[in-house]
């Protein structure tokens, strides 16, 4: 564990602590705080105090790899030169405590060394400038480095002891590295290790994957990234199951591994130990548009203190999604969790039981914290062959790599590869996420298949899933699906009120509620929220008794609680909630508040939230004052009427007396409660929430949001049972209207029902669907048949819907008797269906105790809903049915798919245009489905699944998907492998692979696709080898170089060539000559086919030119700096002229992306070229243009002028001021010393 080896850590440096100017290393009174004295001299007299320092680590957690250290000193009078250091020094990331030390030390007794002479007065003496201080400190840790790779190459696979390893004495550890700085350099364990990373990486690519990696992975890099990959598509997951994950197809589903390190194979990590982040060795998984995250994305993902998976984005947010980020999805914490704990752990229990995937699974969770070094009598079904219920997933996720090399006549951990290994495992638990328990990940036993990921029945999974966050994010589903949440609470209000309604409730979970008792004769009400006040009389309950009922003076107006002098009683603490008496009203209402403060005899509370009959629901910045009030006088007070209640200090006080409330504390377990107050209890606590639009508003207010954050708002037992309702919802819903509850009309709308809101509805197993499609092509002959399923309702009584969304349709329980058989019953009628969804029980719209709500409604709902019934689509065999007279009787749950769900809402105070959809579903004649109005519905053709939509053939147009024949199977052209990603696959003396320019590889097909390396006339006029190099003013030649830039940019010109070679020149945008450059630091580019309908491509055209000729020129510092891009030819008008295009005065872009402000060492010439091509055609704020106009010349015989270099980097420096951007720092050096000021 991190904490433990801190501490060992710790222990083991004071004892052995022989480090010149240091004393008194111990441990802080802080948790990862470490004490210790510097003194002046080396070796300290008994009589000098020294300067007490301390070292933190902010977070132990992340000890021994991922740590910082944060130095800083109490001492007084500390020299200048010390602080200066302390706070140049660096936070030396990932270094164990021993060798920082050493390093605080060397950097400290140089900043003093002019003081050592006088240590009395500290100040004297003349320090070594900080400066050269830094020079030498940063050569002494190159020196270091380079020691430390020469011990790790001598093994294999594991690494010497360093020379500043805990336990050596000094002058071993002296001999040790004399000894080793003395040996030449054997590379013969780095090509091993070598050889060993690119057959890992080779099995994966073979298995179907895409790999990458970045940092410097071969050759004993230390820090570095492997990424394995494929696109969502090729997962063979149903589309019913990406609606319900929130999946897209053309993403890549992404895993990447993190070496801190060095690469860490298989054989090594089976035999170290397996406590998370001990082994240098991390893993991440995520979404990405492209195969390969950034460098800084991947350094984003392990890197993250907030779960991204639990923050909500909107839309926007989602389409500026970068094509490199990684993305969190809908369960990517619980997958990160489970590779972290437990992938390692699962590993070695295969390798030592030859165990599969699930026997070590099962074997894990039943020997939890027992010992597992005996094998004898363990039970057979840890062997049992896996039963894979869809057999039809593709091999990739079904494969088992470790698997087939345990059958192998060699040892796995020897031959199997680790990158494969883990995205494999990812994938099982990905794509079959609906087996697994979220919490244990183990199988889930229920007799419902769910289309979404939940828990096992056991308790402690059900609360961490529910309590403690471990399931989906609701914050998500109210900003995404605010409809669909308000729906499902109204369907567990109503169950709720039902006596028979609710059978499985929020047990497990630690809820602390209000005891149900002392709210007699509860009725329902909508709660209304008050900010500081409520002014009323009290009201006490009569027919209660509880010893816990307490009675208190309520300040209406600081929204105190003010306890009797005498009073002992203390029942309250800050965070409890209580339930009170609402003053002034005599018919069961509530107030219900957060204890904010207690300093008795006050009590202060947080915001009020009033429930009962016939209140209205406001939050607190919508309360307003109310004018006129209409007063009734009691024996003690004078109070308002209910109806004109005024918010907290909305009136003057009237009286120095309070009224009297009665309280009870929430302390009240809900899991003790009998079935009946369980349900009231629920009733009571969903009346306390607020509306779903006012939960969605909070949200938006911040990035990082949540309801627990409102903590005044929601008590943790409303909170609670929010989660329970949202997370146990195990189908998949989905608003087909928009959020506004507007009149528009979609055209996923069933035609025939404008009463009804409509809702996507699917339940079942993530296959459930490619089940039903089985059943068709299994029981329907199409030569016989034009409609192989048909149509049909199924209405049921409001309550019962709670139940149905969570356990499917099934005829397990008996409702409205059995005449017609068993199973489930259906009607091609709706009005038949609407007889048994309780209609015409309730009476339809209308009101009850005079107020304008049903009992059964949840008051904060605005869909108000009435009644519900489903659209099912069943297979078109009634020959097989159990009964098709008065009633459609199936038996067969796989014969039945659940398409729509219809509520009525009386919120609704007009109908929904009632358009018919564009394309339309053609239904049987004899069982053609009827609306609520007595006409045959229209049903589009989205409602049934692709695979049985006509096809119709779409050409392939670019890198856009294309549908083709019958399959409807979506091809992507392959996206351009990296050259570093190439190279990995290289042996020590291989070249780089030259690129075919007349093929590029349509991915997942053998075949190639030639491509034309001449441009095509009829797309373009751009006309390659024509321009006349000679003729352009360029910056003289760099006479720098590095070996990081010219290694760097000679994979970047052999990547960006590689790709003008596989792309049609029209699509591409640029052009670069070959023979043109000479420099690697110097590249001349053309740019062309502009659209012809914007203004520049006209000027162009009239001026005779066929491409816009840039310079882009690399300095020094490339690529830890951007690199200067400036147009040739021909000039622009200037912004200032009515020019646009992001081209200066002088001729350089205006881009932020070319600053240092704006730059990213991850970003590659490509993608500059093409940002830059996007911002001369961007039309805002004006287009770009050329000197001279439109049409004062033909063809050629205009003349067109240059740019001079002065005056191009003059106006980049102008540009970077007025935006405030930074310029790289040697940009004066690397571009000739023009201009000043930066």
């Amino acid at each position: 564990m991190p904490r433990k080896a801190f501490v060992a850590d710790l222990a083991e440096a004071a004892e052995i602590l022989d480090i010149d100017h240091l004393s008194s290393l111990k441990a802080g009174d802080e948790d990862g705080t470490i004490n210790f004295k510097f003194h002046i001299q080396k070796r300290p007299a008994g009589s000098e105090s020294g300067i007490a320092i301390s070292a933190i680590i902010p977070d132990v957690s992340d000890y021994p790899n991922d740590h910082q250290y944060i130095l800083c000193t109490n001492s007084e009078n500390v020299p200048d030169a010390i602080n200066s250091v302390m706070q140049d020094i660096g936070d030396f990331p990932g270094l164990p405590i021993y060798p920082m030390l050493s390093k605080v030390a060397k950097a400290l007794s140089k900043a003093t060394a002019g003081s050592q002479m006088n240590p009395v007065d500290l100040d004297d003496g003349d320090p070594m400038d900080i400066d050269d201080l830094d020079r030498e400190f940063d050569a002494e840790e190159e020196e270091e480095e380079e020691e430390y790779e020469e011990e790790y190459e001598e093994d294999e696979y594991e690494f010497s002891e360093p020379s500043w390893a805990t336990g050596i004495p000094k002058t071993q550890r002296q001999t040790h590295n004399q000894q080793a700085s003395a040996q030449p350099k054997d590379r013969t364990a780095t090509l091993t290790m070598n050889k060993r990373i690119r057959r890992d990486l080779d099995e994966t690519k073979k298995a179907g994957f895409r790999v990458g990696y970045l940092g410097e992975l071969l050759n004993n890099g230390r820090d570095s990234f492997v990424t394995v990959s494929c696109r969502v598509a090729k997962l063979g997951i149903s589309t019913e199951a990406l609606k319900a994950w929130s999946l897209d197809r053309e993403l890549y589903f992404t895993l990447i591994i993190r070496y801190t390190a060095g690469y860490c194979p298989l054989s090594r990590l089976m035999r170290e130990d397996s406590t998370p982040g001990t082994n240098g060795m991390h893993l991440r998984v995520g979404l990405s548009k492209r195969y390969k995250v950034s460098l800084a994305d991947a350094i984003d993902a392990f890197s993250e203190q907030v779960d991204k998976s639990k923050v909500s984005r909107t839309a926007e947010e989602d389409a500026l999604l970068s094509q490199h980020n990684l993305a969190p999805f809908f369960i990517s914490r619980p997958l990160n969790e489970l590779l972290r704990d437990r992938l390692v752990i699962l590993l070695k229990y295969r390798s030592k039981y030859a165990f599969r995937w699930s026997g070590a699974e099962e074997y894990y969770n039943d020997n939890q914290g027992m010992s597992t070094s005996v094998a004898n009598d363990m039970d057979s079904k840890y062997w049992q062959d896996e039963n894979i219920h869809n057999r039809s997933l593709p091999p990739m996720v079904t494969a088992d790599h470790f698997g087939g090399a345990q059958e192998s006549k060699y040892t796995p951990d020897d031959i199997a590869s680790f990158p494969l290994i883990a995205m494999q495992f990812a994938l099982r638990h990905l794509v079959r996420c609906t087996e697994f328990c979220l919490v244990c990940h183990c199988k889930v036993e229920t007799d419902f298949e769910a289309l979404k990921p939940y828990v096992c029945s056991k308790p402690l999974c059900l609360y961490q899933y529910m309590a403690l966050g471990f399931g989906p994010s609701i914050e998500h589903e109210i900003m995404s699906q605010p409809q669909v949440v308000d729906l499902l609470v109204s369907f567990c209000y109503s169950s709720a009120h039902n006596s028979s309604g609710l059978k499985v409730f929020p047990d497990g979970m630690g809820l602390v509620v209000p005891n149900p008792n002392w709210i007699p004769g509860y009725t329902s009400g909508t709660s209304r929220y008050y900010g500081p006040d409520v002014h009323g009389a009290p009201m006490i309950p009569t027919g209660t008794s509880n010893e816990n009922v307490y009675t208190a003076r309520f300040d209406c107006y600081k929204s105190e609680l003010i306890f009797a002098a005498g009073d002992t009683a203390r029942p309250l603490r800050p965070g409890n909630w209580v339930c009170l008496t609402a003053p002034g009203y005599n018919d069961g209402r509530r107030m219900h508040a957060r204890v904010i403060e207690a300093i008795y005899p006050i009590v202060r509370l947080g915001g009020v939230v009033l429930t009962g009959n016939g209140a209205t629901a406001k939050t607190e910045s919508e309360a307003k004052p109310v004018v006129h009030t209409t007063q009734l006088t009691t024996s003690t007070n004078t109070v308002p009427t209910p109806a004109a209640t005024p918010p907290m200090g909305a009136v003057e006080q009237t009286t120095s007396k309070f009224p009297e409330v009665s309280f009870i504390v929430y302390d009240q377990n809900f899991d003790d409660l009998i079935p009946a107050a369980k349900s009231k209890s629920i009733r009571v606590l969903l009346d306390t929430l607020p509306k779903i639009t006012q939960m969605k508003e909070y949200l938006e207010k911040g990035r990082h949001s949540t309801l627990h954050s409102w903590s005044d708002r929601f008590s943790p037992a409303a909170l609670g049972v929010l989660r329970w309702i949202i997370a146990s919802n195990r189908s998949c819903i989905l608003q087909v209207d928009s959020n506004d509850i507007s009149n528009k009309s979609s055209e996923e709308r069933v035609s025939g029902m404008p009463d009804y809101a409509q809702f996507r509805f699917a339940q079942g197993a993530p296959d459930k669907e490619q089940r039903f499609v089985e059943s068709v092509r299994q029981n329907i002959d199409p030569k016989k048949t034009n409609y192989p399923t048909l149509f049909a309702w199924h209405g049921s009584s409001l309550h019962n819907w709670h139940s149905i969304v969570r356990e499917g349709l099934h005829f397990k329980d008996i409702i409205n008797g059995r005449a017609c058989g068993n199973g489930v019953y259906f009607s091609p009628l709706a009005m038949t269906s609407l007889g048994y969804s309780g209609l015409h029980h309730y009476g339809g719209p209308g009101t009850t105790n005079g107020y304008d709500i049903s009992p059964w409604v949840w008051p904060q709902s605005e869909l108000r809903i009435d009644n519900a019934l489903s659209l099912n689509e069943i297979v078109n065999r009634p020959d097989k049915f159990v009964n098709t007279n008065p009633h459609l009787v199936v038996d067969q749950l796989d014969w039945i798919q659940t398409r729509y769900l219809f509520v009525r809402c009386k919120s609704r105070q007009d109908p929904t245009p009632d358009v018919v959809p564009t394309e339309i579903y053609a239904q049987d004649p004899k069982y053609t489905a009827v609306g609520a109005s007595g006409q045959p519905v229209s049903i589009p053709m989205t409602a049934v699944s692709k695979s049985r939509r006509p096809v119709t053939k779409v050409s392939k147009n670019g890198n856009k998907k294309a549908r083709l024949t019958e399959e409807e199977e979506v091809v992507y052209l392959s996206e351009e492998t990296d050259v570093e990603d190439l190279a990995v696959f290289l042996q020590e003396d291989e070249p780089l692979p030259t690129t075919n320019a007349a093929t590029a590889a349509v991915k997942g097909k053998s075949k190639e696709i030639p491509i034309s390396t001449d441009p095509d006339p009829a797309k373009t006029d751009f006309v390659p080898h024509s321009l006349d190099y000679d003729t352009l003013p360029i910056l003289n030649p760099p006479t720098y170089a590095t070996s990081l830039g010219t290694k760097t940019l000679q994979k970047e010109l052999q990547a960006t060539l590689k790709i003008q070679d596989a792309t049609p020149a029209h699509e591409l945008g640029w052009y670069i000559d070959r023979e043109l450059i000479s420099n690697v630091y110097q590249w001349i580019v053309e740019l062309h086919s502009f659209e012809p309908h914007l203004p520049l491509a006209k000027d162009m055209k009239a001026h005779g030119l066929k491409s816009i000729v840039l310079e882009l020129r690399f300095g020094a510092s490339y690529p830890m700096s951007p690199p200067f891009v400036r147009v040739i030819r021909p000039r622009f008008l200037s912004f200032m002229q009515g020019g646009g295009g992001h081209v200066t005065a002088g001729g350089a872009l205006c881009m932020e992306l070319l600053t240092n402000s704006g730059w990213s060492v991850a970003s590659n010439i490509e993608s500059v070229l093409l940002q830059v091509h996007l911002a001369i055609s961007s039309t805002d704020p004006k287009p770009a243009r050329l000197e001279g106009g439109v049409g004062k010349g033909a063809k050629g015989g205009m003349e067109v002028r240059d740019y001079s270099t002065g005056e191009a980097v003059e106006a980049y420096v102008r540009a970077c001021h007025t935006h405030g951007w930074e310029v790289p720092k040697d940009f004066r050096r690397d571009y000739g010393g023009v201009g000043t000021g930066y």
